[in-house]
């Protein structure tokens, strides 16, 4: 029940008098820390599975990319960020994806084209 003060007003249920411990707070605060823990390992879990799926594939780099940064979306009110910061991730990681595929035509070098030459080329 709440108590009054001198002046008739009655103080809140959830206010903590200076002095005493704030209980609501400190279970508020763990129950927050908890939640972000179990969000990230779960989503930590999910990119796990989803990495080892794309594993062989095109899009290996950039499948990852995405779940980030939609996590980071959901985390954080990213709305003041400008759209081009997670489309230029994006677009990293699918042209990293590009590189190691070799999707870049027909004249595009192969591992075998850029060996070193079996001749001897040895100084003296």
């Amino acid at each position: 029940m709440a108590t009054t003060e001198e002046h008739g007003a009655a103080l809140p249920g959830w206010f903590a008098a200076p002095g005493e411990g704030d209980t609501l707070a400190w279970v508020s605060l763990g129950l927050l820390i908890a939640v972000i823990y179990v969000l990230v390992t779960l989503y930590a879990a999910f990119d796990r599975w989803a990495e080892h799926q794309s594993h062989g594939t095109p899009l290996a780099k950039t499948i990852p990319t995405m779940l980030t940064v939609a996590l980071l979306y959901e985390l954080f009110p990213l709305g003041h960020f400008n759209i081009l910061l997670p489309i230029s991730a994006i677009l990293i990681a699918l042209m990293a994806d590009l590189a190691r595929f070799n999707l870049w035509g027909a004249g595009a070098q192969t591992p075998e084209d850029t060996a070193k030459p079996t001749g001897d080329t040895q100084r003296d």
